[in-house]
């Protein structure tokens, strides 16, 4: 599945919005990412959250989005643990998760 940080889809709107050149459509997903991968990645992140260890391997074709277009206009992507970081401390700071 693809992932993208939120901050970073509201830059690349404004980026493409300012830049007299865009036109057209850009992609915008920093990362794609196997369910279990993902699993495993915020199951060792984040050791003190419930998160499951894995998923039932669903045996579909990998991918990837090109965003080229988008980088070749100076877009730099953050990085899956900035995304993911940003994520659970936001929804603990909702109070939708406990403090890690």
């Amino acid at each position: 599945m693809g992932y993208v940080h939120i901050d970073d889809v509201a830059a690349s709107h404004i980026l493409v919005y300012e830049d007299k050149d865009a036109h057209g459509r850009y992609l915008c997903s920093s990362t794609v990412i196997d369910n279990n991968d993902l699993a495993s990645f915020l199951s060792a992140r984040y050791p003190s959250l419930s998160a499951p260890k894995r998923f039932e391997q669903l045996n579909r074709p990998y991918y990837e989005f090109n965003t080229s277009k988008l980088r070749s206009l100076g877009f730099k992507f953050k990085t899956i643990n900035e995304m993911f970081d940003d994520c659970i401390a936001s929804l603990v700071e909702q109070g939708h998760l406990p403090s890690p």
